[in-house]
């Protein structure tokens, strides 16, 4: 029997497709863990904190009360009637229920926004480091990302550099604060000069603000359509219930946007995967009543914590500069420095390197640089134990020491 190879087999678009770095990672310190190694997980993208008791009872009661059909693609009505009250109060402007929706997770509300929006011959701006699925899931739906970096800047957006990088084939940009992987949280004079060059170019937008809950004093999160409220006509804004409601594993994202986006949307999820989770959407419906207030105000409290312990910690080793985050819960330090070093006898050399032999070696999983889009940084999550980010900083600090 002749066994096809993979090039006959698979589509041409996965030829250059790869997995997300951050997933495997992730998958690899598991593996390790399940072996009986103690792995400090510095590779989640989530908090170590269960969800709240107040949502659990609901899918309880949704599940008791016999809530197990389908729903509306996007959604059942209460659920979207809450999420564009919110996203009404949030932007200063008037959402209705049939301009939002509900999808399994954010990834999944990208993923259709890009795929409805973007087509071949499309330009999408996409500044770097960036969020590793972004890039993408622009591909997938036939567009060209053009990374856009901002490394030199501290990570913040020069409006007026960025200007220079659109063309005639510029169809969109795509935002994220507070940022993944850098923490960064964009000011309101940066976000409402990007307002201006999208309109002037009439550009569409999509803004990712999963972590808008989570912002450490005196930084603000700013939304661009509060800014510029012309804006919402051309902008699908995102929102996760994960990082806010410790809902990582729940797969409960929203958007909001324009009607006509809202329903090629629909149209789409309903071939893909019919609507979301019926029970994750009572969930859901819970997480966002005030109840759970004093549930995210505590997350960020404790998570305000453990970035003073990390930053702290990390500022003592060399070698290893590091911008203040403002908001979500990432470390993103500079460790081109190490690359020239060895380590028993072999140079690191890369960020993908310095990854692998800090977690065979010091049992430390990090993110490589290379993932996001800027070789010379490694991502660490500080929404850790406390205990578990000196253990693993500790360990990070022997493993500078020990290269030469």
């Amino acid at each position: 029997m002749r066994i096809p190879t993979a090039e006959r087999l698979l589509a041409d678009r996965m030829r250059s497709f790869s997995g997300s770095q951050t997933s495997g990672m992730r998958n690899r310190a598991r593996k390790l863990q399940a072996e009986g190694v103690h792995v400090v997980n510095f590779a989640a993208g989530e908090l170590d904190q269960d969800t709240s008791s107040e949502i659990k009872l609901a899918v309880h009661r949704a599940v008791h009360s016999g809530r197990t059909q389908y729903t509306d693609t996007l959604g059942i009505k209460e659920l979207r009637e809450l999420i564009a009250a919110r996203m009404t109060q949030k932007t200063g402007c008037n959402y209705t229920f049939e301009e939002v929706g509900f999808t399994a997770g954010a990834k999944q509300a990208l993923f259709n926004a890009n795929f409805v929006l973007f087509e071949p011959g499309d330009e999408v701006i996409v500044p770097s480091p960036y969020w590793v699925t972004l890039p993408e899931q622009v591909r997938l739906a036939g567009a060209t990302p053009v990374a856009f970096s901002t490394i030199h800047t501290g990570f913040q957006i020069e409006p007026a550099e960025l200007e220079k990088t659109i063309t005639a084939n510029t169809r969109g940009i795509i935002l994220n604060t507070p940022h993944n992987p850098t923490g960064v949280v964009y000011s309101a004079d940066i976000v409402q000069r990007l307002a201006d060059i999208i309109l002037r170019h009439d550009l569409v937008c999509l803004f990712d603000e999963c972590y808008d809950e989570l912002v450490y004093a005196p930084a603000v999160h700013h939304n661009i359509v509060r800014l510029v409220p012309e804006l919402k006509y051309r902008t699908v804004l995102i929102g996760s219930l994960s990082k806010t409601y410790c809902m990582a594993g729940w797969r409960a994202g929203f958007f909001a946007a324009p009607q006509p986006v809202v329903k090629a949307i629909a149209s789409l999820q309903s071939h893909i995967g019919s609507n979301p989770s019926n029970l994750v959407q009572y969930a859901a419906l819970t997480a966002l009543e005030p109840v759970n207030d004093a549930f995210v105000e505590g997350n960020r409290r404790q998570l305000a914590e453990q970035r003073a312990t990390a930053l702290k910690l990390l500022q003592q080793i060399p070698d290893m500069p590091c911008v203040v985050p403002e908001g979500a819960f990432y470390l993103f330090p500079d460790v081109s420095a190490l690359f020239k070093k060895t380590f028993r006898g072999n140079q690191i050399g890369t960020s993908e390197r310095l990854a692998e032999l800090l977690l065979e070696h010091a049992h430390i999983a990090v993110v490589p640089g290379s993932a996001f889009g800027a070789e010379n940084f490694i991502r660490i999550s500080y929404a850790i134990p406390p205990e578990e980010i000196i253990a693993g900083l500790e360990r990070l600090a022997q493993f500078v020491r020990s290269l030469t």
